[in-house]
């Protein structure tokens, strides 16, 4: 019998605390904060690397399109894996959210994502596809890959940077984060730590996502030598619609839904999408070519306000930017408002950090040739159990900046 009461008086406390958890709302920027685009840029938030039941998803592209709608996704990018069959997911606008079609490719195994296929669309078999690859890296960096063109542009997978594919192996671009594999590495790495996260997923998923984000390494330090040797822009994937692995088992986790409001990648334009397809289309896919974005760890606020560029001597280079060191150079950074909770605004170069900032706008003068980026961390306890960790709230594509001579 005391042994049933004490079950019972458990199961309580469990539901207390989980009922307390429901409500706790990890953001530090609440969503009722109105914010506005830093002027000179406008803020378009993306889901990128998403599958739906085309592949290897577990929804309808319609119903994943709407669940993107509700979340004020501004474009979402569908990756379909290995899809050689006629038909799939239609390009356009749909309400307020643009949807492209681009594809993923097992190589060397490994996956290569590309944002506009077009010879890889038109294979018929990954062994068809995987022959366009091999000629397409054998082209980057030369005339046969035209800088202006967006088709085709390979992105490497996060898993390609652990796989054989990787190494040297050329691509225009980089899956710098991969939430639904980070969340995998999380369950595999700190299994006590992902069980409570687990626990809490009923109750909160956006708090037990943000978990495996706790002491995040943004060091980057493969694809920084990357943007050194080429101009090399980088990606936040979602990898929506993968299934998680549970004991043995593919489990349709994390939704959609939990993924779309955890993570993005956040374009900055110099001028509004207007509703146009094409021109729409053109634009969302050369701001993600040059590297003009950022990603950003939603769950934990908003970021439109968010700007970040260089000043070279009064010319504006943005975000991915490529240019020689000059007398009077800097970086500008900022932040849409000042968080409730400590933060800290880091500038580093070729991975190190060289500058702390706790001030929404941070001016730094550049006197040394470099790979810089821009990462803002916010120090925070997200639940009664847990203490303060620091967790990535913005990261950003390079600068580089190439000695005088």
């Amino acid at each position: 019998m005391r042994q049933l009461v004490a079950l019972i008086a458990l199961i309580l406390l469990i539901l207390t605390y989980g009922i307390s958890l429901s409500l706790r709302d990890p953001a530090v920027i609440p969503e009722s904060f109105d914010a506005v685009n830093h002027p000179g840029f406008y803020d378009y938030r993306g889901a990128l690397n998403v599958q739906s039941e085309f592949s290897t998803g577990f929804l309808p592209a319609a119903k994943i399109i709407q669940t993107a709608q509700d979340k004020k996704i501004d474009f979402i990018i569908f990756n379909e894996l290995n899809r050689f069959l006629p038909g799939g997911v239609t390009e356009g606008w749909q309400r307020q959210t643009l949807v492209l079609a681009g594809g993923k490719y097992g190589y060397l195994d490994a996956n290569l994502l590309s944002l506009a296929p077009e010879r890889l669309s038109a294979a018929e078999s990954l062994g068809q596809a995987q022959t366009v690859i091999a000629d397409l890296l054998s082209n980057v960096g030369t005339n046969a890959q035209p800088r202006d063109s967006f088709n085709d542009v390979l992105i490497l997978s996060r898993d390609s940077l652990s796989s054989g594919v990787s190494g040297n192996a050329p691509a225009l671009g980089v899956e710098v984060v991969n939430v639904h594999q980070w969340l995998t590495h999380f369950a595999n790495s700190d299994r006590l730590s992902f069980l409570w996260s687990a626990l809490i997923f009923p109750f909160n998923p956006d708090l037990a996502i943000l978990r495996s984000f706790a002491d995040f390494d943004t060091s980057f330090s493969d694809w920084d030598r990357r943007s050194v040797q080429q101009p090399t822009f980088g990606i936040l994937g979602l990898d929506a619609g993968s299934p998680f692995p549970v004991f043995g088992f593919g489990a349709a986790l994390p939704s959609y839904d939990a993924l779309f409001r955890a993570a993005s990648t956040h374009i900055l334009l110099r001028s509004e999408l207007t509703g146009e397809f094409a021109s729409d289309r053109r634009k969302v896919l050369k701001a993600l070519y040059a590297g003009q974005s950022y990603f950003a760890i939603d769950s934990l606020g908003p970021t439109k306000g968010f700007a970040a560029w260089a000043d070279d001597n009064g010319t504006v280079r943005p975000l991915g930017s490529r240019f020689r060191l000059g007398e009077s150079a800097r970086i500008l950074v900022r932040l849409p408002r000042k968080p409730d909770v400590a933060f800290e605004t880091v500038i580093l170069r070729d991975g190190a950090s060289i500058m702390t900032s706790n001030s929404t706008e941070t001016e730094f003068r550049v006197h040394q040739p470099g790979v810089y980026r821009i990462v803002v961390r916010l120090f925070t306890s997200l639940s009664v159990l847990d203490g303060g960790r620091w967790l990535p709230w913005i990261m950003t594509n390079p600068i580089v900046i190439t000695p005088r001579s």
